[in-house]
């Protein structure tokens, strides 16, 4: 119980990190505030004063306006488009979340302790996990994700069969039970029995373990958990996770992501941008005496390593093999094999595209991905999109929903690769059903087919593609949408 307390008075401190954090992501709300339509966006700021004018004035504004303080107590809260459980979700709130919000609720039948208006806009029921408060929340444990980094919470891989993910700091006995039940399980699931394994697992079995009350869920190889913390008892270390669980640190293995990432462009330094897909080894022409042409391996020259940029300058097509021509550092010309770049280039906006407004064009065929702002590109970089089977949907849509983190799962019947469950995928961006841009910090693969559908990206690639989008999230919430919301979402093309 005293354990429950500790955890419940950490939750006050998330502030703290989310009030440092979030000044340095005060790109403005794009949901209307009153004065401002839905889906506005205004100018960043030109100047550090400028800047601090800005924050000066909305604190004051939201003094006046908001000035009830609320701290989020449950794992994950909808935000309403009106005081009503059945309206339209507008966006989602985290636990550790610090809001502000009317001084008066709204009291319905469906939520007595009253639905608050938030800033900039929608409502919450206080009932379903929001704390008021007067003054803004003590500094304390940090629990909510981390804004400022590339990957929002610290990620594990399972790396056993299955693992105990705990309501509380287990004892050493409970572990013991724990794992007396899960070599039965396996040893089921070893001899073909599945009926008995699951009857197991609900404890319908005499003379067989139990299954701990104690544990929340099991955790099947192959999974990814989301932690902000790590806690101790006994000299054993465990990983908290964001929903306030446990599970054992040895039986997990950190995963950080890949460090690649693409580039930002400039006019001075602008599309086309190319990549090394595969490591080759540059090749140069020889002429045959019959005048036909021949094209080798450069000697005494160490391959072009995978993720490398390159000096590109065409493609051309020597014989019925495609390449491309790049440059070296002497200025001289070398050739490489279509398959072992990708290419970024420029495409023209798409219809009624703003001079300001953010939009993103995935091209299938090279594996790339480039984020506009009207007609002028500023971020390049690869991707991985679907498989053969799992084909990214190509046309143009809009951002419908973004979370900070959101989490996947595709459960098939058995445990091979289309088996998986990754919590809280960071910087996810749907655009169309369940396929989203997010960051992969599974795998390293970027500039070739990879996912189930969506449009992966290395952790920093998702991180600046999500800041420089629309819409933006509100500071203090979790997620946004624009479905039948009035939010503005930035265009996605996707093409072959």
């Amino acid at each position: 119980m005293r354990r429950n307390v500790a955890v419940l008075a950490g939750i006050v401190g998330f502030v703290a990190l989310v009030t440092a954090l979030l000044s340095a992501w005060r790109r403005p709300s794009p949901v209307a505030t009153g004065s401002e339509p839905a889906g506005s966006h205004e100018s960043p700021p030109a100047t550090e004063d400028e800047r601090l004018r800005r924050e000066r004035a909305l604190e004051e504004r939201l003094d006046r306006e908001f000035p009830t303080h609320g701290l989020v107590t449950k794992t994950q809260l909808t935000i309403r488009v009106r005081p009503d459980g059945e309206a339209t979700s507008l966006g989602w709130l985290r636990i550790g979340a610090h809001l502000r919000m009317k001084a008066e609720p709204t009291r319905t039948a469906s939520c007595r302790s009253g639905w608050y208006e938030l800033h900039p806009r929608g409502y919450a029921c206080a009932g379903q996990g929001i704390e008021p408060r007067e003054a803004a929340p003590d500094v304390g444990t940090e629990l909510g994700p981390d804004l400022g980094r590339a990957l929002p919470y610290a990620y594990y891989f399972v790396k056993e069969p299955q693992v105990p993910e705990w309501h509380q700091l287990p004892s050493r006995e409970d572990q013991r039970e724990a794992q007396l039940h899960a070599e039965r399980y396996l040893a089921f699931l070893t001899a073909g029995d599945e009926a008995r394994a699951r009857r197991l697992r609900g404890g319908e079995l005499t003379g067989e373990p139990e299954p701990p009350h104690e544990v929340a869920r099991w955790l099947d190889h192959g999974f990814f958990i989301a932690s902000n913390g790590t806690e101790v008892r006994s000299r054993r270390r465990f990983v908290r996770t964001v929903r306030g669980s446990y599970v054992k640190e040895s039986q997990l293995e950190a995963r950080e992501g890949a460090q690649f990432h693409g580039l930002e462009l400039t006019a001075d330094r602008t599309l086309p941008v190319a990549w090394m897909v595969r490591a080759s080894r540059p090749m140069v022409r020889r002429e045959r005496s019959d005048g036909t042409i021949r094209m080798v391996d450069e000697e005494g020259v160490e391959p072009l390593a995978r993720l490398a940029m390159v000096p590109w300058r065409r493609r051309e097509r020597i014989g019925d093999q495609q390449y491309h021509v790049i440059e070296t550092p002497q200025g001289e010309e070398r050739w490489v094999r279509d398959w072992f770049i990708a290419v970024a280039e420029a495409r023209e906006p798409p219809a009624g595209i703003a001079a300001e407004e953010p939009w993103v064009h995935v091209d299938i065929s090279s594996q790339t991905l480039v984020l506009y702002v009207g007609p002028r590109p500023i971020y390049a970089t690869l991707v991985s999109s679907g498989v053969s089977g799992h084909d990214t949907p190509e046309g143009e849509f809009v951002i419908r929903r973004k979370m900070v983190t959101d989490t996947m799962a595709d459960l098939g019947d058995d445990a091979g690769d289309d088996r998986y469950r990754i919590e809280d995928v960071p910087w996810t961006q749907y655009f169309e059903g369940s396929i989203a841009l997010h960051a992969a910090f599974w795998h390293a693969q970027y500039g070739i087919p990879r996912s189930h559908g969506c449009v992966n990206l290395a952790p920093r690639d998702a991180q600046f593609v999500f800041l420089h989008t629309w819409p933006d999230v509100p500071r203090g919430w979790h997620g946004i949408s624009t479905e039948g919301t009035g939010v503005q979402g930035s265009r996605v093309i996707v093409t072959h």
